[in-house]
């Protein structure tokens, strides 16, 4: 059989046990080990490394030279080069909003409308959104996962949870630790765009270059703001229409054009007041790839299985009884 291995930090993705049973039906035996002991990992055999399970690596804050680390000893691997999916170009971009995004939006696809505030500069909220003219925005570190230090501000209106704030005769209470925050992070600021409360954001999964399902997120039925499962928003699969999976396609290939053959990538977008898409992130190193929502695993473990023998022939592929 072949072999993986899948990084965590010690809070993998729920979904693994799953991924495992999977892989094993086609052949690739994977476990899973902490990125503190990769260090003293033996390679011989090893056929693939996965970053996917690392979650909260924002936490961490060497992990980027870490990742590249682990990616020197991958191209030193005494049976020859171990692939990492993905590409380590795409990690390290990806592991930044402000790269990837960046970058994408050079190559032409529309973003959700994005101020960005670079690491150490004097920010300040209510500046920010007269500057842009909104009266309602999203705050968010560019190096983050699960929602970290997320929060919506708004000019009127109640506060619908403890991570929405509303202006108070113009004052943010919570300037001061946003301004802190800015100092140590780069930040993003964005319109909070109603289309998230009256039909959600749209996730399309992407294995092997190929749509695979396609998963509509919202708002959950006690309210709030978030599209989030772990914050009471819901996964419904979905069926896109023609426009929306071009537009999905678009940006993979817009990916892939930059970055080369990906392994998977997760596009998430955002309806604009015209109804299109506009992009809001994706998740390119370490995503949940709402495999049970799209009934994947078995596309998913193919790919894998498949990427392994294209990048280590020779290597027999033999699929569990």
């Amino acid at each position: 059989m072949h072999k993986a291995v899948y990084l965590s930090l010690g809070a993998p993705h729920l979904e693994y046990p799953a991924v495992e049973d999977a892989l094993r039906a086609e052949g690739v035996e994977a476990r899973m080990v902490h990125l503190a002991a990769f260090d003293r990992l033996d390679l011989d055999g090893i056929d693939l490394v996965n970053l996917r399970m690392c979650r909260w690596y924002h936490k961490e804050p060497d992990f980027q030279e870490r990742v590249e680390r682990v990616h020197e000893r991958l191209l030193a691997a005494p049976h020859g080069p171990i692939p990492l999916a993905n590409p380590l170009p795409l990690v390290l971009d990806a592991l930044d909003k402000g790269r990837y995004l960046r970058k994408l939006s050079e190559d032409g696809i529309e973003l959700v409308p994005t101020r960005w505030i670079a690491k150490g500069t004097s920010f300040d909220v209510v500046r920010t959104m007269d500057e842009a003219g909104w009266d309602d925005v999203v705050v968010k570190p560019t190096v983050s996962s699960g929602s970290w230090n997320t929060i919506r501000v708004s000019r009127s209106g109640p506060a619908l949870d403890a991570h929405h704030f509303v202006l108070e005769e113009g004052v943010f209470a919570k300037q001061a630790e946003m301004a802190a925050l800015a100092l140590t992070h780069a930040l993003i600021v964005q319109p909070f765009l109603p289309s998230v409360l009256d039909f959600g954001e749209l996730s399309f999964v992407f294995l092997g270059g190929e749509l695979s399902h396609v998963v509509r997120k919202t708002v959950g039925s006690q309210g709030g703001w978030w599209a989030h499962e772990r914050l009471g928003g819901q996964n419904h699969r979905w069926n896109p229409n023609p426009a929306e999976e071009r537009w999905a396609t678009g940006v993979n290939d817009a990916l892939e054009r930059r970055y080369g053959r990906l392994w998977f990538a997760r596009i998430d977008g955002l309806q604009g007041a015209d109804g299109r898409l506009q992009l809001l992130e994706c998740e390119l190193a370490i995503p949940r790839l709402l495999l049970p929502e799209g009934k994947a695993f078995g596309r998913y473990a193919t790919v894998m299985a498949e990427g392994i023998a294209r990048h280590r022939p020779g290597r027999p592929r033999i699929r569990a009884a």
